[in-house]
């Protein structure tokens, strides 16, 4: 079910693609002073925490119901929900605390669980239950994918950061040999702490695979850093740019693994990975 449900993503990337002419962006963020929005069609001038990929590929996946629903001229805690006038002042975070089942892990016991985000809003019965979590996020980078530990770069050299759209074209290296979605857990069933669709969705690949399981419940990596994991024995699931979905092993090679992520490095990768 896994790797179908990472099947069915590649399909809305490049049905994303044929639409639009390029893959979803990674994510749009800007904080000073990592990045400052060269311009924008809304009305956003300060700090802002953007919609990603995820988000983005909703009406790819047949969700458009929670799509039209958001309003992305505003973040997706704004209280105003970026609309004037006497509406909903929450409609993008009661948005996105709607679950997306595609974008689940069946093995991971975490479930449909609202993880944390914000505080003084709530989605749920407690502070930490805001968004509706996600066993998925873009590939950004092979190495560092923050600007300053937590926003991130401009600068990305995988498909899926901030800021950017990516089109075939731009993947030098091969769509068959460049990585654009890995599985990801969060710290575990009750804790409402793990990774949300919406917003902030991306990673980097240099910490390999399965270091969260390494590391314990207990470390601050679990999440935010740690990187691509999963409950499944040995590795976890990839999406390839080209569509195709691919388990990789946790004890893969670190370069081969960076050079599976850049898009355009000129690696040469060599037998199966």
């Amino acid at each position: 079910q896994c790797t179908n449900n990472f099947k069915q993503v590649g399909v809305a990337m490049h049905g994303h693609h044929a639409a639009r002419g390029h893959f979803p962006v990674g994510i749009e963020i800007w904080f000073t002073p990592c990045s400052i929005p060269p311009s924008h069609p809304g009305i956003i001038t300060d700090d802002y925490a953007g919609w990603g990929w995820a988000t983005h590929l909703l009406p790819y996946l047949e969700q458009e119901a929670i799509y039209d629903q958001i309003d992305f001229s505003a973040a997706v805690d704004d209280p105003s929900g970026g609309y004037a006038g006497p509406v909903d002042t929450r409609v993008n975070f009661r948005a996105a605390g709607q679950f997306v089942r595609t974008y689940l892990c069946p093995s991971d016991p975490q479930g449909a669980e609202l993880v944390g985000c914000c505080s003084g809003i709530s989605n749920g019965g407690s502070e930490n239950e805001d968004l509706a979590r996600t066993n998925m996020a873009g590939v950004a980078d092979s190495t560092d994918w923050t600007c300053d530990g937590r926003v991130p770069r401009l600068d990305g050299d995988g498909i899926l950061f901030n800021f950017n759209r990516v089109a075939i074209r731009n993947i030098i290296d091969g769509t068959s040999n460049t990585l654009m979605v890995g599985e990801v857990i969060g710290v575990g069933e009750g804790t409402h702490s793990g990774h949300f669709y919406v917003t902030w969705d991306v990673l980097h690949t240099a910490n390999g695979i399965n270091l969260p399981l390494r590391l314990g419940p207990s470390s601050p990596w679990v999440t935010d850093k740690g990187g691509f994991a999963s409950f499944h024995p040995g590795g976890c699931h990839f999406l390839m740019a080209d569509g195709s979905v691919r388990f990789l092993i946790e004890d893969i090679d670190t370069v081969t693994l960076a050079a599976l992520t850049t898009r355009e490095g000129n690696e040469i990768i060599q037998g199966e990975f």
